[in-house]
């Protein structure tokens, strides 16, 4: 009788597996190389991301120098993550999708947390609103004053609020 339920068993965990090779894996995300859109979405393999944690000036957005001069820190965003992808392979994980149907995703070159490299360079802000990962990784880049923080900038979130209330 114990030799029947085992070898029921071990039919119905052949016939599981089997079953499952037939299923379509899940999509959890992309891989390739980049195209950077701006500082925040790029697009790999065709799907369009927005890397999730984190906000980056908009393209037409300009920042304070200390001598008062603009700097256009939108369009340098964009280029160092431009540079920083070029012939590189990305790897994007899941999360959810945004409002405009963007995925939403984890991004790591290599094992390296894309999103973390580029706050911990002044790249880009911490979206507290969304995830508060990189807080710390942003207090530290403010403190050396490393990329955007060497200039007087506004949060992108608080810019595309100013533009759409004007």
């Amino acid at each position: 009788m114990m030799r029947w339920i085992l070898t029921l068993l071990l039919a119905g965990g052949i016939y599981t597996a089997m079953r499952s090779l037939d299923q379509p894996p899940v999509n959890t995300g992309v891989q390739g190389s980049a195209y950077v859109h701006d500082g925040d979405t790029f697009t790999v393999a065709s799907v369009k991301i927005r890397l999730f944690g984190v906000d980056a000036p908009e393209m037409d957005q300009t920042c304070e120098m200390p001598d008062g001069t603009d700097w256009a820190c939108g369009r340098w965003s964009r280029d160092q993550v431009r540079d920083m992808l070029r012939g590189r392979t990305l790897r994007c994980v899941k999360q959810t999708y945004d409002r405009y149907g963007r995925m939403v995703a984890r991004c790591y070159l290599g094992d390296q947390d894309l999103a973390q490299l580029l706050v911990r360079g002044g790249i880009v802000f911490s979206y507290a609103r969304y995830s508060r990962d990189y807080i710390g990784v942003e207090k530290a880049a403010i403190a050396a004053g490393r990329g955007l923080w060497v200039a007087k900038v506004v949060a992108p979130a608080e810019f595309r609020r100013s533009k759409r209330e004007n």
